[in-house]
C-alpha cells in the first residue's frame, strides 16, 4: 500500500538540524509505482488539466515564475492519472501530515513558539492541500528567488519527480544560513567588514539538494528558514513537483515569525546596522 510505504520512510528518516530542521527522503515510492508516474506525467497536456499560476516574467531569455498547478479535483476527474491521484490524496492526508509533524515536532515548537497540539486539534483547517506544481520547459528558468514561506507556515513539503528523458541542469533546492557577523567589533572594523561584503545577517548557501526523482524535502518553516531554487537550464521536459504545507491558521497564539516580520528583512536589517555606524 503506497501511504503505508510513505510512512514507514518517514519514520526511518534522519532529521537535519542545519541550517534549519528538514527531512530528506530518497526513493519514497516503489519502482513500479514510480514507473507508472512517470508514465502519467510523461502525458500532461497543461492547458487540458493544469491552471497557470504566478505572473510568468522574462528578462534577456532567462525565465521566472509562470508555474501550472493540478489540484486533487483535476486529478480526480482524469482517468489517465490514477496514480497521481492516489499519491497527491495520501500527501493530503492526516496521517501523512501527522507523521510529518510528529517527526519534527521538538525542532517546529522550538523555531515557532507554536505547540503542536494546539495545530493538530484543528488539523483540516491548517492544512495547505497537496498539489502538482509544473515549471514548464525553457532554455533558462529561475522558479523562486530566495525567500522566507509565509509567516504562519510552519511545515512545508516537497516530492520531486525527475521523468526520465530529463537532461536540463540546475533547478536544486538551496537552503541558506542566516548568520549575523559583526554584530559587536567596533564601528571601524564593521565599517571593513561592509566594504569586503561581510554583513550582520549574511545569508549563504548551506546545503544543496538536487532535483531527484523520488526524492522527498520536508522543511520546518519559520523566520530562519530561507530557501530557493536555482536556476533551471536546457530543459526540454516539465519540472515536476508534490507539494503542500501546514499553517497556523486556526490558533489564537502566534508564530515567531509572525510576531516579528523583520526576521524577513535581512537586507532592510543590513542598512539600519550600517548607517548606524
Amino acid at each position: 500500500m503506497m501511504l503505508n510505504k510513505i510512512l514507514n520512510e518517514i519514520s526511518a528518516s534522519e532529521v537535519k538540524s542545519s541550517p534549519f530542521p528538514h527531512i530528506v527522503i530518497d526513493n519514497l515510492l516503489d519502482n513500479q509505482t514510480m514507473n507508472e508516474l512517470h508514465e502519467e506525467l510523461s502525458n500532461i497536456k497543461l492547458n487540458d488539466i493544469a491552471s497557470p499560476r504566478g505572473e510568468k516574467i522574462v528578462v534577456n531569455g532567462n525565465q521566472q515564475y509562470g508555474s501550472y498547478v493540478i489540484n486533487q479535483a483535476s486529478l480526480e476527474s482524469n482517468e489517465d492519472f490514477k496514480i497521481s491521484s492516489e499519491l497527491n490524496k495520501n500527501l493530503s492526508s492526516n496521517e501523512f501530515i501527522n507523521s510529518l509533524l510528529n517527526k519534527l515536532s521538538g525542532y517546529i515548537e522550538n523555531s515557532s513558539d507554536i505547540k503542536i497540539s494546539d495545530i493538530t486539534k484543528n488539523l483540516e483547517k491548517n492544512i495547505i492541500n497537496s498539489e502538482i506544481s509544473i515549471l514548464p520547459s525553457s532554455y533558462s528558468s529561475k522558479r523562486r528567488e530566495i525567500h522566507l514561506d509565509s509567516s504562519e507556515v510552519i511545515l512545508v513539503f516537497l516530492y520531486y519527480v525527475r521523468l526520465p528523458n530529463d537532461y536540463s541542469f540546475g533547478g536544486s533546492l538551496n537552503l541558506l544560513n542566516r548568520e549575523d557577523r559583526y554584530l559587536f567589533r567596533s564601528k571601524t572594523r564593521s565599517l571593513i567588514a561592509d566594504f569586503l561584503n561581510i554583513f550582520p545577517s549574511d545569508l549563504s548557501v548551506e546545503k544543496t539538494y538536487d532535483y531527484k526523482d523520488n526524492r522527498m524535502v520536508v522543511m520546518a518553516s519559520s523566520g530562519y528558514s530561507w530557501h530557493e531554487v536555482s536556476t533551471r537550464r536546457k530543459a526540454t521536459t516539465p519540472r515536476i513537483n508534490f507539494h503542500g504545507s501546514v499553517g497556523n491558521y486556526s490558533n489564537k497564539y502566534e508564530t515567531e515569525y509572525q510576531q516579528n516580520k523583520s526576521l524577513g528583512f535581512p537586507i532592510k536589517n543590513k542598512l539600519k546596522f550600517f548607517f548606524k555606524l
